[in-house]
């Protein structure tokens, strides 16, 4: 077991032991794959790689505590503070190894050393710790340094990245050991930290992303109440940005991976449109080189620690700053998404509201944070206990041939069931998802929930279904949670559904459940009554509702929702005025040449509101009436 703050600075101890136990993590893999280098005969090589905060050097420690009770001598160079030379590095670890003859060089004295030591049976070990900052060596270390060296002897390669490529295919690849220290699960955060405050546990999960230097920090800094106050939150980030952009040594750099933070995939065109500036190819691999950043099936993608702290630090340094390049990188999603109606990546319109996040969280119906905490995932075999626990609730509550079997979940496929997990990986809530093509047409007309509105669908809308090689939509079948009572669980869900699901096309959903009914409402769900039903076998009647996207209406449909949060794509100079985001929608429909009666409908507000906000506009503007007032916006 590793005591995480042993070796960890400027930690402060200002916590409750009696409610704590010792942070520590277990490394016995690690350490008993360090042992069996030990006590073989042969060359060996390790290299350790993971984020910073992972407990690199805490490991390294440990490994050397392992060599000196083995007998082994454990020689450590720390790159951070030697110049990135073969002759600082050699001088460094000779310094370590006792006085060397003048008359030899520097490295025929270290094999000299080994040689002597590799006579008396004893092996050696040399750790170098953050390798990153030998990078330009690496070369000379594979080509040069290690075939000079006795056979016996054990290197270490410590550093936040893996040994690249080239020692892949090198005579060295057989014997290199490779270890990836990785943050925390969420079983292994709550077997160190023992409390029985579930909401404090989640709080500390949510901040550190399971990296251990930061539960560490967190923990050993909060009060004896239990509670984390913003100033610590912020001390955490400020180290987490500070450390790990340690490795950036460019600060032209620095530009490009601020803007990463906007969006959940980086890619190439994003970031310039985000900078309005061009990116080379080079500089691109560059930034998707860095540690911090990791590529998936899904492209690449930052560490969630690091753009959550990168993200707060420059809104708190420059606000301004970071308003330009979130709007342009809200821009970029709208524009594309508008563009490319029949060629939408999924990913464009999961930033889109990943944008939106900041804003929809301060926001009816978003007025809690902890929706970002939730993820939805596919199902997958394993996850059956926990969909058969939905099903057998709706089993008890709904007449026969209304609720879902788990033969038809078969035949839907357990990529369309989504299980909406909290940070601890514990599912929270469930979606099955149907697509409306042409091989399901006919099932949905003749099942029960979906024949009330597919059995009445135009011979034009149903003949261009059965015509379509894609989805031509979808349909929510269900969606519940396991807890009604925990709001932010039901916005959690189809807030992370609604991104998989909007497509140009139309969705569906029929509920006899009037807050799931409000919460379609909300999100601009529009009644079908004459699709209405009885199909659950419940009092109330079921309704059914439609979110029609066809003919390029969403885009129209992204823009109304990003208008009821108050984010506005209006690109004309309203900003400079102080206007409030109602009178800039006001006044930018007045420019559109609408009367205040068509004005009304449109916001959903009175004529006399209308005239309010017109009022306060002239005044602001200093003009007189409507022409006036369009002739100063458009004219600048």
């Amino acid at each position: 077991m590793i005591h995480m703050l042993e070796d960890l600075p400027n930690v402060q101890k200002g916590f409750n032991h009696s409610t704590f136990s010792p942070i520590t993590i277990s490394r016995e893999n690690e350490i008993d794959t360090f042992h069996r280098l030990l006590v073989g005969k042969s060359s060996g090589i390790l290299s350790i790689h993971g984020h910073s905060g992972t407990g690199k050097s805490e490991l390294l420690m440990h490994f050397r505590l392992k060599a000196r009770r083995n007998g082994t001598p454990f020689y450590l160079v720390n790159a951070q503070y030697t110049r990135a030379d073969p002759t600082s590095f050699l001088h460094a670890l000779l310094e370590q190894m006792g006085p060397a003859s003048p008359s030899v060089s520097p490295l025929e004295a270290i094999f000299m050393h080994i040689q002597h030591l590799e006579k008396e049976g004893i092996r050696t070990v040399i750790a170098i710790d953050s390798y990153e900052h030998y990078e330009k060596l690496d070369e000379w270390f594979r080509q040069s340094f290690l075939p000079s060296l006795p056979s016996s002897i054990i290197f270490i390669f410590c550093g936040r990245k893996p040994l690249n490529t080239y020692w892949k295919s090198s005579i060295w690849h057989p014997f290199i050991n490779s270890i990836e220290l990785r943050s925390l699960t969420y079983e292994q955060f709550q077997l160190m930290i023992k409390t029985s405050t579930d909401g404090y546990l989640q709080k500390i999960w949510h901040h550190s992303k399971g990296n251990p230097f930061a539960i560490s920090h967190l923990v050993y800094s909060s009060n004896t109440a239990l509670k984390l106050d913003e100033k610590l939150v912020q001390e955490t980030y400020q180290y987490v940005v500070r450390e790990w952009m340690r490795e950036v040594t460019d600060d032209k750099m620095v530009p490009y991976i601020e803007a990463a933070v906007f969006g959940i995939q980086i890619y190439q065109e994003k970031i310039e449109a985000i900078l309005t500036t061009s990116l080379s190819r080079r500089e691109f691999e560059r930034l998707t080189s860095y540690s911090f950043v990791k590529e998936t099936a899904d492209g690449w993608k930052l560490h969630p620690l690091f753009q959550n702290a990168l993200k707060t630090d420059l809104m708190k340094r420059k606000p301004t700053y970071y308003h330009e390049l979130w709007k342009n990188a809200l821009m970029y999603c709208r524009k594309f998404i508008e563009q490319n109606d029949h060629l939408i990546r999924i990913n464009e319109v999961n930033d889109f509201f990943y944008l939106l996040k900041d804003r929809m969280i301060h926001s009816s119906p978003f007025n809690n944070e902890n929706i970002s905490m939730y993820s939805l995932t596919s199902a997958q075999q394993e996850d059956w206990s926990d969909i058969h626990s939905f099903l057998d609730k709706d089993k008890e509550r709904f007449s026969k041939g209304s609720y879902i079997t788990k033969e038809s979940l078969d035949d839907i496929g357990l990529q369309h069931i989504k299980l909406l997990r909290n940070e601890k990986g514990v599912v929270r809530g469930m979606t099955v998802t149907i697509p409306i093509q042409s091989t399901t047409i006919d099932l949905l007309k003749e099942s029960f929930v979906t024949r009330s509105y597919f059995s009445k669908l135009s011979n034009t809308e149903e003949k261009r279904i059965r015509h379509a090689s894609e989805p031509c939509g979808w349909v929510i079948r269900y969606l519940d949670v396991k807890d009604k009572s925990q709001e932010d669980e039901l916005y959690a869900l189809l807030y992370h559904l609604l991104p998989l699901v909007l497509t140009e096309g139309i969705l569906v959903a029929s509920t006899p459940v009037v807050y799931f009914q409000n919460l379609l409402e909300q999100f601009n769900f529009e009644e079908i009554p004459e699709a209405s039903h009885d199909d659950y076998g419940m009092h109330a009647r079921s309704k059914t509702y439609e979110l029609d996207l066809k003919n390029k209406r969403l885009s129209q449909y992204l823009d109304n929702f990003a208008r009821a949060i108050g984010v506005s794509f209006n690109q004309t100079p309203l900003d400079r005025y102080g206007f409030t985001p109602r009178e800039k929608e006001v006044a930018n429909l007045v420019i559109e040449g609408k009367s205040n009666a068509r004005i009304a409908n449109e916001l959903s507000l009175t004529e006399i509101t209308v005239k309010k906000h017109l009022t306060r506009i002239y005044a602001k503007l200093h003009v007189k009436n409507r022409t006036e007032l369009t002739k100063r916006i458009l004219g600048g």
